[in-house]
């Protein structure tokens, strides 16, 4: 297949191509590939392998470098900060989880918390009349709102960080911490008739159903569920918390093939035919918030059925994998592009495409819900939409546009795949994680996934109008994840963090810490914060002796080593009051931990818990990593032009788009254009 395969046919594609864009541009346009977590030693590698020809080719003929990542290089810090040109302090956005100092608990990093909804409540119904409005966390001013107004037309694709949307006179479409429609970020649903263990722990909805005989033919052919969708929340009191049972439910049902392994799939006013191993296409389901059709909400599943009866020794009977309810991008019941009705025009051409922002199913890969070869079946599906939608950016953009679109690939398939083989280093020892018999058949994915974006990279410089300046860049590297940090339990471990009636294990959300006792704590991947007085809730630290005690408390840190080797497990601790613009350096944490390769924190320390032990093996099937000290994990920059001698970061790139375009920066930024 050629490169040229790989991609929709231009035609057709005119209904959406730009009216009223300017005819003579004063300048050549910029189009940016954003490619997630794409790591330059694995890079160079492939390109000296000859696996890369279309990057090889273009670093040849324009150029090719690490490129500096921000502390930490957490995707949605980097990308607020590229986004931006601000470091996390002039953005707020400082982790994927941050801490309320009221109340100790994790919150979201991306929407601060909302004022206390009102309603008027009307027998059993809440008719909401204000209050509960998310909004985006993020700070500072977005480039393409600066390129617009300078007259630059300018086309968002997929930008991560950009959801709850903000308005914008630019056309964008939210990637990265786009919701579900339960509000979740991939809650899947797993139908099956077999127990499952430990069902609570996983991420998904797991329903045990019967295989019955709805139609009294004799044979049990059919299976009934629901899909939860949004929050019922005109029957919710708004100071209430939502439980399991508070999401409003749309019916499926499927039918079982008598002579073959495949199901007939009722969802909805939709149906679909899959075989076993197969994946439906989008099918709509409607979730009614209030009767009559009054209100309303659209959203779209795919189902795949992992098993229908049952015939491969050690398969469940019948269990059938539902994709978190995604938007539906013609009508999605919150706004997932500017102007809100882009997503509409987008999906005239597209039809349904993800909206989810994590879109890979890697919660089914944990989980164990899926194996190797069920996860890389569904990144494919992925990747069709990527190829299509870039296809559909390429014929819309103009002389003198400015467009940028995110991918994937690489990122999530290097924090699931890591496992079966280091693609950094052949020589590494098996990770804790590796599984031989999968490790044998996707030992090559991730190179697969830099070779997919090979063909993306070279179909886009082969079609860009000419004089096009074309940038491919990623917001970090990759390492192997093999040893899981649990912060809390090393804080408590050293007296930094007491725990009531002198417990070993416990968490924060809960109330198990003896504030009167602790001085220091972890919430969030790369965060610890002092107990200060005056700030936190039951601060004990003076705020005079709160510099001594970060002194204190990174010495000790950095002098951590791991008890099974004796290798250094953090390599910097860094004052954020030392390294970010003070705009909102009161919401960042204190430190910033900057882990060595190999280690990172664990989910269970992130929000809050503490565990018996304070560093373990990491045998997730999570198990590639990027939460570290930024010097180890440096992204990668490729321009179309020579690029000059020089270091280069993410900040530098930002400043790089207002200088091609002539446009002033936007107040607060630092970087400088990486072209004279």
């Amino acid at each position: 297949m050629s490169r040229s395969d790989l991609f929709l046919p231009v035609l057709g594609l005119l209904a959406l191509t730009s009216c009223g864009k300017p005819e003579a541009p004063h300048v050549p346009g910029l189009f940016v590939l954003g490619v997630d977590g794409m790591d330059p030693v694995i890079t160079q590698r492939l390109i000296d392998e000859g696996k890369l020809p279309n990057l090889a080719k273009l670093a040849a003929n324009g150029g090719f470098q690490s490129l500096g990542t921000v502390n930490p290089p957490q995707s949605p810090v980097a990308w607020s900060s590229f986004v931006t040109g601000l470091d996390p302090g002039g953005h707020g956005i400082f982790d994927f989880v941050h801490r309320d100092p009221h109340t100790y608990m994790p919150i979201s990093s991306a929407t601060p918390p909302a004022e206390p909804a009102k309603a008027i409540e009307i027998g059993d119904t809440y008719f909401p009349i204000s209050g509960g409005d998310v909004s985006n966390n993020r700070g500072g001013i977005p480039f393409w709102d600066e390129l617009e107004k300078a007259g630059v037309d300018t086309e968002i694709y997929r930008i991560p960080g950009n959801y709850p949307v903000p308005e914008s006179g630019a056309k964008t479409l939210s990637g990265m911490g786009t919701s579900d429609m339960r509000g979740g970020y991939g809650v899947y649903t797993w139908f099956t008739d077999m127990p499952v263990p430990d069902r609570e722990k996983l991420k998904g909805d797991i329903q045990l159903v019967t295989v019955d005989d709805y139609d009294l033919d004799g044979t049990p052919d059919s299976v009934h569920g629901t899909l939860k969708g949004p929050p019922d929340l005109f029957h919710i009191a708004p100071d209430a918390t939502i439980t399991d049972a508070d999401y409003l439910t749309a019916g499926v049902t499927f039918w079982i093939d008598p002579k073959q392994d495949a199901l007939y799939i009722e969802a909805g006013l939709d149906t679909a035919v899959i075989k076993e191993g197969e994946w439906s296409d989008w099918m709509k389901v409607s979730y009614e918030a209030l009767p009559g059709g009054m209100v309303a909400f659209d959203g779209m599943v795919r189902f795949y059925a992992k098993s229908v009866r049952g015939d491969t020794p050690g398969e469940p009977g019948f269990a059938v994998y539902a994709s978190p309810v995604n938007f539906v991008p013609s009508n999605p019941a919150q706004p997932i592009t500017t102007p809100d009705d882009w997503s509409a025009d987008l999906a005239g051409v597209l039809g349904n495409f993800y909206t989810q922002g994590m879109p890979e199913e890697t919660n089914a890969l944990k989980d164990g819900m899926f194996s190797d070869d069920d996860y890389i079946k569904q990144v494919g599906l992925v990747q069709e939409d990527t190829r299509n939608m870039l296809n559909l950016a390429l014929a819309r953009f103009q002389p003198g546009d400015m467009s940028f679109m995110y991918v994937s690939d690489i990122d999530l398939q290097c924090h699931m795949l890591w496992r079966h083989g280091d693609p950094k280093h052949a020589d590494q020892p098996n990770h804790p994680a590796w599984e031989p018999v999968s490790a044998a058949k996707h030992k090559a994915d991730i190179e697969h996934m830099y070779e997919h974006v090979d063909q993306l990279a070279g179909h886009l410089v082969d079609n860009l109008p000419p004089d096009t300046t074309f940038l491919l860049m990623s917001d970090h590297g990759f390492q192997p994840y093999t040893r899981e940090v649990h912060l809390n339990s090393w804080l408590r471990d050293h007296g930094w963090l007491v725990l009531k009636d002198g417990a070993q294990t416990g968490t924060i959300p809960t109330g198990d810490v003896d504030w009167s006792k602790t001085r220091a704590y972890n919430i969030g991947f790369n965060a610890i914060y002092v107990n200060e007085q005056g700030r936190e809730a039951e601060g004990i630290v003076p705020p005079g002796d709160v510099d001594k005690v970060m002194a204190e408390l990174s010495a000790e840190l950095l002098a951590v080593t791991d008890p099974k080797d004796g290798k250094t497990v953090i390599r910097k601790m860094a004052r954020s009051k030392d390294i970010y613009a003070k705009d909102r350096i009161a919401e960042a944490p204190d430190l910033v931990v900057g882990f060595d390769v190999g280690y990172g924190n664990s989910d269970q320390s992130t929000l809050g818990e503490v565990i018996p032990e304070w560093i373990t093996d990491n045998t997730s099937r999570w198990s590639g990593n990027h939460l570290m000290d930024p010097d180890v994990v440096p992204g990668v920059l490729f321009s179309n032009k020579p690029l000059p001698a020089g270091t280069y970061d993410l900040l530098d790139v930002t400043a790089t788009v207002y200088s091609h375009f002539g446009v002033a920066p936007a107040p607060g930024m630092t970087g400088t254009s990486i072209y004279p």
